[in-house]
């Protein structure tokens, strides 16, 4: 969800698409492209880079992130259904099993 704001500067804010985040951030232009379409504040932001993220295919929320190890690639893991969405919070535990050259699960 993007909030615009009616004043001179056309700032603009998003809410982050982390479901256990939901900080409500100021948003640059550069972050619509680079996150494919994803809108995460600074923090979660940082995490992308050096965490595994687990993200809902129906919603497509970030449910969690997972600590990847040193020198491990992130990889982007998927559920089918999210809190956010009307699943719940097993069905965030369940991830969709999927074959990435690094692991199968």
């Amino acid at each position: 969800m993007v909030i615009e704001n009616k004043a001179t500067n056309f700032k603009k804010f998003a809410q982050c698409d982390n479901s256990k985040c939901k900080k409500t951030f100021l948003l640059n232009s550069e972050d619509l492209v680079s996150n494919n379409g994803l809108l995460l504040c600074p923090d979660c932001l940082l995490k992308v880079s050096i965490h595994h993220s687990v993200q809902c295919t129906s919603c497509l929320a970030v449910v969690n992130f997972i600590e990847a190890e040193p020198g491990e690639t992130p990889i982007l893991f998927y559920v089918e259904k999210c809190t956010h969405c009307s699943g719940t919070l097993e069905d965030e535990k369940h991830i969709v099993p999927r074959y990435y050259p690094e692991a199968f699960i």
